[in-house]
């Protein structure tokens, strides 16, 4: 049977070393976005902590984003620095049915189990069909992820080096399919812009012809309205016309009657 005293020594010794593992798993606390930040539409933003304690070795944080109605609309991975905790991660608002206005909850975990959580306010106001920023900002998350893998694939190397080799096939081939999104999603944008110039290039032409055809009617209002007043002023003078030979007439008939009443006076004379 051991003394009484060296298994209060070993007690003291495990109680040390396992301290650690039982301790606390951490925190991780938000620089970005800050406190009452406020987005809208399609925007640009990157979520940035700090992971305490810090790690001193090889660690990633797991972010996910969700809506006021719990839905996970924006999530992703990003390596964090062992010598500071710190991390970033580049992302975007909108782009989706998803994006409603209201409070949103951003959570981070770390690989050792440090968490955290922040919110920001979100204003949808339009949601597009194809967002050109929104699929910059992928590609940027892709170029983070080929970093993060890269820095993990270093990180392994020194870790272990039998588990290298299995660990570095794993990361090319995720590397190799990342670069096969950017490649693709590069395709797609330059596609889609060269129908945005065709559709713009159309537009204008049709502008130019509505302009074209608006002139036209206004000058055939114009001819329409001269052909008017020219119709009413030959009504008036045709009028006029009508009124001085009506005027004429009568006098001559009058001045016919008076004459033809002396002829019978004076030929009534002359037979008496």
């Amino acid at each position: 049977m051991k003394p009484a005293p060296f298994l209060i020594a070993t007690a003291i010794v495990a109680a040390l070393v396992l301290s650690p593992i039982v301790s606390a798993a951490g925190s991780i606390t938000f620089s970005s976005p800050t406190s009452g930040s406020s987005f809208k539409d399609s925007q640009s933003y990157s979520i940035a902590g700090t992971v305490s304690p810090i790690p001193g070795q090889a660690d990633s944080a797991f972010i996910s984003v969700k809506n006021p109605s719990g839905v996970t609309v924006d999530a992703g991975s990003v390596a964090v620095n062992p010598s500071t905790g710190g991390f970033t991660y580049s992302t975007a608002v909108g782009g989706s049915a998803s994006w409603v206005t209201g409070t949103y909850t951003i959570t981070a975990t770390d690989s050792y189990g440090a968490t955290g959580s922040t919110t920001f306010s979100y204003t949808a106001t339009v949601v597009v069909s194809y967002n050109v920023t929104k699929a910059l900002i992928d590609i940027q998350g892709n170029l983070t992820q080929i970093k993060s893998a890269l820095s993990t694939l270093q990180a392994n190397e020194a870790a272990s080096e039998a588990t290298e080799q299995s660990d570095m096939k794993g990361n090319f081939t995720a590397l190799n399919t990342a670069l096969s999104s950017l490649t693709s999603q590069v395709g797609t944008i330059s596609t889609n812009l060269g129908t945005v110039q065709t559709d713009v290039t159309n537009m204008q032409g049709q502008l130019t012809t509505i302009s074209n055809n608006i002139a036209t009617l206004n000058t055939a209002v114009q001819a329409a309205q001269t052909a008017a007043t020219n119709a009413q002023t030959a009504a008036q003078n045709a009028n006029n016309a009508v009124s001085s030979t009506q005027t004429y007439v009568l006098v001559v008939a009058v001045l016919a009657a008076i004459t033809l009443v002396l002829e019978l006076a004076i030929l009534v004379r002359k037979l008496s």
